[in-house]
């Protein structure tokens, strides 16, 4: 799995690694799972905490003492919070949402369960959700987990994103095969 990974991927799976071995160690995957949850979720819903997090001009320490502020109104376990200082000590805080992205990974896949990343062009209603998990629970089985992403750049359609499998039904995927079909056919 890690050589198929790009090297920024490889440094967050290798982050998230270690901190779940360790959280297994001491048998805290699940309050470490529910620290990091929140701290995805603070970054997601809050442009300033993105931008912060990406950054250059604000140092590891300013971005720690941030975050353990938003930890400690949380009572999060020692383990996370030590892990942000090594994320702090070893300026990693620009990979930190895909850390906690690829930890979740872990977690499911120990668990068992299948991780699929459904991405349309716009907000789907939850009808809609919950007819795509009902076709794909059909196929993989119960132990799904979506994740529904927005993203405008494909136009229309769905991106089902399944570990290294990928379904693209997307508009733009379309018009880009047609555009490569047609210059093809005019060097004939």
């Amino acid at each position: 799995m890690a050589s198929q990974l790009s090297s920024g991927d490889l440094i967050s799976e290798r982050y998230a690694s270690a901190l779940y071995d360790l959280a297994a160690e001491k048998k805290i995957v699940d309050s470490v799972l529910k620290d990091l949850e929140l701290l995805q979720k603070c970054i997601q819903e809050s442009e300033d905490l993105k931008l912060l997090v990406k950054s250059p001009l604000i140092t590891s320490s300013d971005k720690l003492n941030i975050f353990e502020k938003i930890l400690s109104k949380q009572k999060a376990g020692n383990l996370t919070k030590t892990f942000l200082k090594v994320i702090s000590s070893n300026k990693r805080f620009a990979k930190l949402s895909s850390i906690i992205s690829q930890f979740m990974n872990i977690n499911s896949q120990k668990r068992g369960n299948v991780l699929a990343d459904v991405t349309s062009a716009d907000e789907l209603s939850d009808n809609q959700k919950n007819a795509i998990k009902d076709q794909l629970k059909s196929i993989l089985g119960e132990k799904l987990f979506l994740n529904f992403n927005v993203d405008k750049k494909i136009l229309g359609g769905l991106i089902v994103k399944i570990g290294s499998k990928m379904i693209d039904s997307s508009l733009a995927s379309k018009i880009n095969k047609l555009k490569i079909a047609i210059e093809g056919a005019q060097w004939k």
